[in-house]
């Protein structure tokens, strides 16, 4: 019975870390995006 819940318990805490790393990554893509929009979208100096 012990060793059941172990594993449910492994399993469940890898799909966190799973999930966990790949909203870092989004995450990470959508500050490079975000930047890239404001940069772009920054007033043009005509000097």
């Amino acid at each position: 019975m012990t060793q059941e819940i172990l594993k449910y318990v492994l399993e469940q805490a890898s799909g966190v870390v799973i999930a966990l790393m790949l909203i870092m990554r989004i995450e990470t893509k959508l500050d490079s995006l975000t930047s890239a929009i404001m940069r772009l979208s920054e007033p043009k100096s005509s000097k």
